[in-house]
């Protein structure tokens, strides 16, 4: 019990760290990422996740953030993702949100639609079902690359909560949610879209850094399929 209550409380952390990579910079995760809270964090995270073969590999994605100014980080940052993920019109280098990427990486002609999109409308109804949603629901796509990271990490956290409650059989409800939304959207783009912003961020002059993130991502969403893989056991 209580080393699959760690697992699960790595792994919600571990989600919610990933979803603030990639939401837009705060000045709070420049100072996380240049003081090395963020490097600490995962590393802590990994730890309890049991995953204790990616220190190296985080290390090395984080060192390049270590001792940099915060408001020069904060600026590149804040730059680099609105290269990558909000440039204007239809031509955007790496969609972050699931049904554009899909049908931009699927081939289909046309452009991309933003809300009520098959796949969009299915990412709300597993939090809806869930009981939770987006604050910017009405506003933002629920299907983006930050929203689901964040909902995976409410999903982890639903576990964790039920087995520290001793409720197993809550616990293995929640886990079934996580697999299903898993398999059903999470791992149909999400480690693709990391592949993609570390190709598209690798050529950019300001905000490089998020190829650094996206191999941090990469490293989670590893983790993550390893659990999802031991929950269909």
């Amino acid at each position: 019990m209580e080393d699959r209550l760690l697992v699960a409380v790595g792994l919600a952390d571990m989600c919610e760290v990933a979803s603030a990579l990639f939401a837009f910079p705060t000045p709070e995760l420049a100072a996380a990422l240049s003081g090395g809270a963020a490097s600490e964090d995962l590393l802590g995270c990994f730890g309890d996740a049991g995953a204790h073969d990616a220190g190296e590999p985080l290390e090395a994605a984080f060192s390049g953030f270590v001792s940099r100014d915060p408001d020069d980080l904060l600026g590149s940052l804040r730059r680099g993702h609105s290269l990558l993920y909000l440039a204007p019109g239809g031509d955007v280098p790496v969609w972050p949100y699931e049904s554009p990427f899909c049908f931009v990486a699927d081939g289909r002609e046309g452009e991309p639609s933003l809300f009520r999109s098959p796949r969009q409308i299915d990412v709300e109804r597993h939090m809806r079902e869930a009981g939770v949603l987006p604050k910017d629901a009405r506003t933002e796509p629920a299907d983006s690359a930050w929203n689901e990271l964040s909902f995976m990490s409410y999903l982890y956290g639903q576990v964790a909560k039920a087995l520290h409650e001793g409720r197993e059989g809550d616990a293995a409800e929640w886990s079934g949610r996580i697999v299903r939304f898993w398999d059903e959207h999470a791992s149909k783009w999400l480690p693709a879209f990391m592949a993609k912003t570390v190709e598209g961020a690798s050529s950019l002059s300001c905000g490089a850094e998020y190829a650094a993130l996206a191999e941090v991502g990469s490293l989670i969403l590893d983790a993550v399929g390893a659990d999802i893989d031991s929950r269909r056991l």
